[in-house]
């Protein structure tokens, strides 16, 4: 190579390239040939994604923990502590974790087993949203079956288990475990669901990459961000690409923040150009954090901060009078509508059960004075 070479304006082009950082888009529902399921997003994996952004990043964790709390209140009146399963599982047990599900993936399945004559459900239990997959639509687009398997990314090994689809008619046999699989109705969405906080998913998993950027900056001794200027001539387009493969794997993501480039020349004339770039400085940080914050927090229709342990130095939620006006609002226009359509469900459940008594959740009771000073 010739190191003299003056760089044009085209070979500049080549040489800069730009990292994208994937966005999470809109899963798609697709069929496949030869597959008895619908798939669920990308790999058919999309429940997985949603399960990392929950376990990875705190905001939404605790916000989804929030509302969760909020909806199963103190428990199902009277019947809740009725034992639903050879597992010993209470109502109240499986009730808490298909509240979990519709909170995470905007809907939840439940597992009735009917007895030989098809007029009584005598077990019930919760089978996770993640596991579960749609079969295809039949010609009078309904439902008749679901998939279940413990690992998608492996179904070799963890083979699908077809489940009939809930109904009180085609019930014994083969038929009488179903899946009564729950979601609310939305305009093109006919197999799967959405989650509520679709919206701000990319806030959230940007929430989840800060904390490992920091994290990882701290771990690699806080060095700069660096910017790479190779002045010893221009390599062949071969060359551009293998160099540029390797920086990219070795400094595109959150986990490599604050590493060192080591470069060898044979001599200072052939040594490569190394430049710090100086780092955002914390007010950068402090406002993308109150922004992510705000995003999420809207995206779960979550007014206060106060709501999820956020003290605010001004606003809603400075005082027990006006943290509990804001609870009152949250309980009626973000949970009540939650446990009407879970209610709906597990009362249509334990009918079948020969339960006659609706469910009805007990709201959970709060000292709002002691909950500002941080007694409870």
């Amino acid at each position: 190579m010739n190191k003299n070479k003056e760089y044009k304006a085209k070979d500049l082009e080549k040489l800069i390239h730009v990292i994208n950082l994937e966005a999470i888009n809109l899963p798609e529902f697709r069929e496949v040939r030869g597959k008895d399921w619908v798939n669920f997003g990308v790999r058919n994996l999309f429940p997985v994604k949603l399960v990392e952004l929950l376990n990875t990043s705190a905001i939404h964790n605790t916000a989804v923990q929030a509302k969760l709390d909020a909806t199963i209140g103190e428990g199902i009146r009277i019947i809740g502590d009725d034992i639903v399963n050879p597992n010993g599982e209470t109502l109240n047990e499986v009730y808490e974790k298909a509240a979990l599900d519709y909170l995470v993936f905007g809907g939840y399945a439940l597992n009735p087993i009917w007895n030989r004559a098809g007029d009584k459900i005598v077990e019930l239990y919760h089978l996770p949203m993640a596991n579960i997959r749609s079969g295809k639509l039949n010609e009078d687009d309904q439902i008749d079956e679901y998939y279940y398997s413990a690992n998608w990314e492996n179904v070799r090994k963890y083979k699908p288990t077809r489940y009939a689809a809930y109904s009180m008619t085609n019930n014994k046999g083969d038929n009488a475990s179903q899946i009564f699989y729950n979601f609310n109705y939305s305009p093109g969405l006919e197999v799967y669901p959405l989650p509520s906080y679709m919206g701000a998913v990319n806030d959230i998993e940007l929430d989840a990459r800060i904390s490992r950027f920091h994290n990882a900056n701290i771990s690699n001794g806080m060095s700069p961000s660096l910017f790479i200027n190779m002045p010893n001539g221009m390599p062949s387009p071969d060359e551009q690409r293998s160099m540029y493969r390797d920086l990219v794997d070795s400094f595109s993501s959150e986990n490599n923040a604050g590493r060192i480039f080591l470069s060898f020349s044979d001599g200072a004339e052939l040594a490569p150009q190394i430049n710090a770039v100086d780092s955002p400085n914390d007010d950068y940080y402090i406002v993308l954090e109150e922004r992510i914050t705000s995003r999420i927090l809207t995206a779960h229709r979550i007014t206060s901060p106060m709501l999820v342990g956020i003290r605010d130095g001004g606003g809603l939620g400075n005082n027990a009078e006006e943290l509990e006006v804001a609870y009152t609002h949250f309980l009626s226009t973000v949970i009540a509508p939650i446990q009407k359509v879970l209610n709906k469900s597990f009362t249509k459940m334990t009918t079948q059960m020969g339960l006659s008594l609706p469910v009805v959740i007990e709201p959970a009771k709060l000292d709002f004075d002691k909950t500002i000073e941080g007694e409870v």
